[in-house]
């Protein structure tokens, strides 16, 4: 377990330094606010963080709300397909059914995924510039163009620049909220607030499977249309609210405006809150990147010497997600139901069922990131995945009956549940945590990217892998998901490093000196202030 010491003296230093002991230990020396500030976040209890934060953790309630908009989007659009009438109207008929041809499924799912890394790419420099606040109203206003598009197409052509026009505002959304939230949330509640993001995701797609629920109830073109119509009300909301929305004071001291970050910080605290320790904080934590340069830093900087395994920690976070068959499970349960052989009413109940399985399991993550640690609750994860995929797998090649797709479907219930519980959950405090503090909004861009690109190898294959006409391998592509999540868990084994209960500075130093990931979590860091005598023997520091 790491440990955090304090000694202090009245002196202070401009900047932190670190010295290395023999001992697992390493020494920062901070300046007077910064050791104060960071001896008061590791005493706090869940209760107090609760209590002297609950202003800015409203507005990551509104980031919550965003991610929910970003599940039930990204949802709305690959299910839609699951819809008789969208097949009728985008389709073919093929034997007793009609389906939407693999080609223009692939070109879909390429479009969203396009604009998904469109969005990521723009957003990094243009937050950097614009901040946090106007680049996200940017994107509500093309998402809406995004919406009108998919509500009236009437060919898979005007389908498909609907798809990737959307794509690009949700690939904002993805890199503007987690950024935002683990900016404003307080220590002992970091993990919890930015791991609750994929929940806000996990509720988005249960309304979503909801709405194409009660869309079967309607005749023609409503009844996948209103999958759309609904996205309006979304973004109706968080325009209502956006004006309210505080800029993040990492943004204004990236600016070199720190009286903005005073004002920020004072509107969101008690007059009793230390705004010069979390002034100082921020300071720090950009200060270990030679943050004195300009403002947010750029992609090429999250790839040189001295980040590019934190960025590439950050980055498998996302990679990981869509390697242990989220993008089969999630997006095409209900399509895979009905070529099974069941009636497209149960599917739709059948989705929706096991959508309330994932909200309980990342309800449950919440608990588990804290418990097990961002390491850990990975780590452990990805094993049982791995174990749920190849038992489908295995029954999907052993028996062609009933009871075998009943096997078939408890297993990926479990999958569900364990999924949303750990390696969806922990992505969001893993690439929060790890990447360089004043690099965070490229680097979270980076993510959206890889998220979005390894996506979109699966959302190519899948058409061809799962159709009837095509590869129809139905549960058999287990065993594929279950290789490349054995690969994964190697990775986390030796890369990814437990954040638990630290500090962006921390971390930042952590990852400064060296120290072996797999060793964080017993690495003890000793805070003292600048000026304090270091004295050095076998047992203490």
């Amino acid at each position: 377990m790491s440990t955090l010491k304090d000694e202090t003296t009245a002196s202070h230093t401009e900047s932190p330094s670190m010295e290395v002991d023999g001992n697992n230990q390493s020494v920062f020396v901070a300046n007077e606010a910064l050791a104060r500030f960071q001896k008061h976040q590791h005493s706090m209890t869940v209760k107090e963080a609760l209590k002297e934060n609950w202003k800015p953790l409203i507005w990551c309630g509104y980031m919550f709300f965003v991610c929910i908009m970003y599940g039930y989007d990204a949802l709305a659009g690959s299910v839609v397909i699951s819809i008789l009438e969208f097949r009728k109207d985008f389709g073919f008929r093929y034997g007793d059914e009609y389906v939407v041809s693999a080609a223009w499924q692939l070109g879909f799912q390429a479009a969203f995924f396009a604009g998904l890394m469109l969005g990521g790419f723009a957003v990094g420099p243009v937050v950097g510039r614009w901040g946090r606040k106007k680049t996200i109203a940017a994107a509500y206003v093309i998402n809406i163009a995004g919406v009108f598009l998919q509500y009236f197409c009437t060919t898979p052509a005007q389908f498909f620049r609907g798809k990737l026009l959307t794509g690009f505002p949700l690939g904002a959304f993805a890199t503007i909220a987690p950024t935002y939230a683990s900016e404003m949330s307080p220590l002992a509640v970091r993990g919890a607030i930015t791991g609750g993001m994929n929940l806000a995701i996990v509720i988005g797609n249960t309304v979503g499977y909801g709405v194409l629920r009660e869309a079967g109830k309607y005749t023609g073109k409503d009844s996948y249309r209103i999958l759309f119509a609904v996205q309006w009300g979304f973004v109706g909301v968080c325009l209502a609210i956006l004006p309210f929305l505080p800029e993040s004071p990492y943004w204004y001291i990236a600016q070199d405006k720190e009286q903005e970050a005073r004002s920020v910080l004072a509107k969101l605290h008690k007059s009793s809150f230390d705004i010069d320790g979390r002034i100082a904080e921020i300071r720090s934590a950009m200060r270990q990147e030679h943050e004195a340069q300009q403002s947010q830093g750029s992609f090429k900087d999250c790839f040189n010497a001295q980040n590019r395994k934190r960025t590439g920690v950050a980055m498998m976070a996302f990679v990981i997600q869509n390697f242990s068959g989220m993008g089969w499970i999630v997006g095409y349960m209900s399509y895979f139901l009905q070529l099974a052989g069941m009636s497209a009413a149960k599917s739709f109940d059948l989705t929706v069922g096991i959508s309330g399985i994932m909200v309980v399991g990342n309800l449950c993550s919440w608990f588990l990131v804290e418990y097990l640690g961002r390491r850990g609750t990975m780590l452990y994860g990805a094993g049982v995945l791995f174990v749920a995929l190849l038992v489908i797998a295995v029954m999907a090649v052993a028996a062609n009956s009933q009871a075998a797709l009943t096997a078939q479907i408890v297993m990926m219930g479990i999958w569900a549940f364990v999924y949303q519980g750990t390696i969806g959950a922990v992505a969001w405090p893993v690439a929060s945590e790890n990447a360089t503090s004043s690099l965070r909004t490229p680097a979270q861009a980076l993510c959206t990217i890889a998220n979005a690109l390894t996506a979109s190898i699966w959302g190519l294959s899948l058409p061809y892998a799962v159709n009837p006409d095509q590869g129809n391998l139905q549960g058999k592509i287990g065993f594929i998901y279950a290789a490349l999540l054995l690969f994964c868990i190697v990775f986390v084994y030796f890369y990814v490093p437990e954040t638990k209960g630290r500090t962006y500075s921390e971390i930042d130093e952590l990852w400064q000196i060296g120290v072996p990931p797999r060793k964080w979590s017993s690495h003890e860091l000793v805070v003292v202030e600048a000026g304090t005598k270091l004295r050095h023997n076998s047992d203490n520091v």
